[in-house]
């Protein structure tokens, strides 16, 4: 097999590095997704636990619940456990029902 020359040795090496870095930013993007969506759902599962709570319509030791829930998967998003922490966020969601708006009862 002829040796590469200078030109194909660099190609090949740019080559290579490019595709690390798109792997990496693909990577990235999923994090930075992750965490949005668990900060989108933390702020949904704080709403319907102060509404719930002001309402009265829920037994307080529920929301305790809720709220100890949602306190795993706070830390589960902040460990990286993304999936993990947005599937007990949506169990919170899931156990609460969200209230039906004022407006429309």
């Amino acid at each position: 097999m002829p040796p590469l020359s200078n030109r194909m040795k660099c190609s090949a090496l740019l080559l290579g590095f490019s595709i690390t870095l798109i792997g990496f930013h693909g990577a990235l993007a999923q994090a930075v997704s992750g965490q949005r969506l668990c900060a989108a759902r933390d702020v949904e599962v704080l709403i319907l636990i102060e509404d719930h709570g002001a309402a009265k319509d829920v037994a307080p030791e529920k929301l305790y619940k809720a709220v100890l829930a949602q306190l795993d998967a706070q830390a589960a998003c902040s460990d990286g456990r993304m999936t993990e922490g947005i599937a007990l966020y949506d169990e919170i969601i899931r156990s609460l029902r969200p209230m039906l708006s004022r407006s429309t009862r």
